[in-house]
């Protein structure tokens, strides 16, 4: 999800708080919930929140860990590193040197314009070393993928951070 999708996630949520009586949210607790689900796309959110209404499986407002689990899990480090690889390939099976690609997983950018640097890399790279560069990709993006979580997350906690004290200026939604 990115920061256009907010409006839809929201109101989202409080269509799911509805069917969960003296459910409350507050800004800072929505704004958390989109930060831990924004992997996934509006739409699964949304499947998922119509997933649960119908089974009516939870007594309390499901928590964010039951929504992933209603979206089936959360990909896995290594999953998405075997994706990412992938796409590399792809676009070098397509497009070859000719082409570099905006990457938009930021590791992906990142090992693909620091370790590798897809323009000298595709025009030297021989399909005999693909399955081990395959496997030393998938290794580095292990590697590299909690640095840049974290690094990820930070400014978004040093504003949720910033905001303690502070609760009388903040909406609170209440169902």
């Amino acid at each position: 999800m990115d920061k256009q999708d907010l409006k839809r996630f929201t109101e989202i949520m409080m269509a799911v708080a509805e069917n969960y009586p003296g459910t409350t949210f507050t800004s800072n607790g929505l704004k958390l919930r989109f930060e831990a689900l924004k992997e996934f796309s509006i739409d699964q959110v949304s499947e998922a929140a119509v997933k649960l209404i119908r089974t009516h499986k939870y007594n309390s407002m499901p928590t964010t860990a039951d929504i992933i689990d209603t979206m089936g899990g959360g990909v896995s480090v290594k999953d998405r590193a075997e994706i990412e690889a992938g796409k590399v390939l792809d676009h070098l099976r397509r497009y070859g040197k000719g082409i570099i690609p905006e990457f938009e997983d930021p590791v992906t950018r990142h090992l693909m314009s620091t370790r590798w640097r897809y323009g000298s890399w595709a025009a030297y790279v021989i399909e005999s070393d693909l399955k081990w560069w395959h496997k030393d990709f998938v290794r580095a993006y292990q590697a590299h993928s909690s640095d840049v979580d974290i690094v990820a997350c930070l400014p978004g906690l040093k504003q949720l951070a910033g905001q303690i004290g502070h609760w009388g200026k903040e909406a609170t939604y209440a169902i």
